[in-house]
Protein backbone atom coordinates (compact mmCIF):
# COMPACT_ATOMS: atom_id res chain seq x y z
CA UNK A 1 0.00 0.00 0.00
CA UNK A 2 2.83 2.40 0.86
CA UNK A 3 4.63 1.50 -2.37
CA UNK A 4 1.45 2.16 -4.33
CA UNK A 5 1.01 5.55 -2.62
CA UNK A 6 4.60 6.54 -3.42
CA UNK A 7 4.25 5.52 -7.06
CA UNK A 8 0.93 7.33 -7.41
CA UNK A 9 1.89 10.57 -5.67
CA UNK A 10 5.54 11.00 -6.50
CA UNK A 11 5.82 9.42 -9.92
CA UNK A 12 2.51 9.47 -11.79
CA UNK A 13 1.16 12.80 -10.53
CA UNK A 14 4.46 14.67 -10.77
CA UNK A 15 5.61 13.20 -14.09
CA UNK A 16 2.35 13.84 -15.93
CA UNK A 17 1.46 17.04 -13.98
CA UNK A 18 -1.97 15.71 -13.06
CA UNK A 19 -4.48 17.99 -11.35
CA UNK A 20 -7.42 16.27 -9.68
CA UNK A 21 -10.94 17.25 -10.76
CA UNK A 22 -13.75 17.43 -8.24
CA UNK A 23 -17.29 16.17 -8.71
CA UNK A 24 -18.75 19.52 -9.80
CA UNK A 25 -15.73 21.11 -11.48
CA UNK A 26 -16.37 23.36 -14.43
CA UNK A 27 -15.97 21.71 -17.81
CA UNK A 28 -17.13 18.23 -16.83
CA UNK A 29 -19.92 16.78 -18.92
CA UNK A 30 -23.24 16.32 -17.15
CA UNK A 31 -23.45 12.60 -17.99
CA UNK A 32 -20.25 11.90 -16.05
CA UNK A 33 -21.42 14.04 -13.12
CA UNK A 34 -24.75 12.19 -13.05
CA UNK A 35 -23.14 8.75 -13.21
CA UNK A 36 -20.65 9.59 -10.49
CA UNK A 37 -23.41 11.09 -8.31
CA UNK A 38 -25.41 7.87 -8.61
CA UNK A 39 -22.41 5.86 -7.50
CA UNK A 40 -21.91 8.19 -4.50
CA UNK A 41 -25.58 7.76 -3.57
CA UNK A 42 -25.15 3.98 -3.75
CA UNK A 43 -22.14 4.26 -1.44
CA UNK A 44 -24.16 6.29 1.08
CA UNK A 45 -27.00 3.75 0.86
CA UNK A 46 -24.49 0.92 1.40
CA UNK A 47 -23.09 2.66 4.51
CA UNK A 48 -26.60 2.88 5.98
CA UNK A 49 -27.17 -0.80 5.19
CA UNK A 50 -23.93 -1.72 6.91
CA UNK A 51 -24.95 0.26 9.99
CA UNK A 52 -28.28 -1.56 10.13
CA UNK A 53 -27.12 -5.14 9.39
CA UNK A 54 -23.67 -5.17 10.91
CA UNK A 55 -22.60 -8.33 9.10
CA UNK A 56 -22.49 -6.91 5.56
CA UNK A 57 -19.29 -7.44 3.55
CA UNK A 58 -17.18 -4.42 2.44
CA UNK A 59 -16.59 -6.00 -0.97
CA UNK A 60 -19.42 -4.03 -2.62
CA UNK A 61 -18.03 -0.79 -1.18
CA UNK A 62 -14.65 -1.54 -2.78
CA UNK A 63 -16.42 -2.29 -6.06
CA UNK A 64 -18.35 1.00 -5.97
CA UNK A 65 -15.23 3.07 -5.30
CA UNK A 66 -13.51 1.17 -8.11
CA UNK A 67 -16.41 2.15 -10.36
CA UNK A 68 -15.80 5.82 -9.58
CA UNK A 69 -12.13 5.59 -10.52
CA UNK A 70 -12.88 3.59 -13.67
CA UNK A 71 -15.53 6.12 -14.71
CA UNK A 72 -13.16 9.04 -14.11
CA UNK A 73 -10.42 7.26 -16.04
CA UNK A 74 -12.72 6.72 -19.01
CA UNK A 75 -13.83 10.35 -18.83
CA UNK A 76 -10.25 11.62 -18.80
CA UNK A 77 -9.26 9.26 -21.60
CA UNK A 78 -12.18 10.31 -23.82
CA UNK A 79 -12.17 14.04 -23.06
CA UNK A 80 -8.52 14.95 -22.40
CA UNK A 81 -6.14 12.32 -23.76
CA UNK A 82 -3.03 14.53 -24.00
CA UNK A 83 -3.02 15.23 -20.24
CA UNK A 84 -2.66 11.50 -19.46
CA UNK A 85 -4.58 12.02 -16.20
CA UNK A 86 -6.38 8.76 -16.88
CA UNK A 87 -3.21 6.88 -15.84
CA UNK A 88 -3.75 8.05 -12.28
CA UNK A 89 -7.41 6.99 -12.18
CA UNK A 90 -6.71 3.61 -13.77
CA UNK A 91 -3.89 2.99 -11.29
CA UNK A 92 -6.38 3.57 -8.46
CA UNK A 93 -8.84 1.24 -10.18
CA UNK A 94 -6.16 -1.44 -10.44
CA UNK A 95 -5.41 -1.18 -6.72
CA UNK A 96 -9.09 -1.43 -5.83
CA UNK A 97 -9.45 -4.43 -8.15
CA UNK A 98 -6.68 -6.17 -6.25
CA UNK A 99 -8.37 -5.28 -2.95
CA UNK A 100 -11.66 -6.61 -4.36
CA UNK A 101 -10.07 -9.95 -5.24
CA UNK A 102 -8.45 -10.16 -1.80
CA UNK A 103 -11.79 -9.27 -0.21
CA UNK A 104 -13.54 -12.02 -2.14
CA UNK A 105 -10.99 -14.58 -0.97
CA UNK A 106 -11.38 -13.47 2.65
CA UNK A 107 -15.21 -13.53 2.47
CA UNK A 108 -15.32 -17.04 1.04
Amino acid sequence: MVLFFCIREFYVKKRFKIKHKGLLDEGRKKIYIAMESIIYLLIIFWIFLQAKFQSVSPVLMILLFGGIFLLRGIEEWREDKPSKAYYHEWLLFALLSILFIIGLKIDL
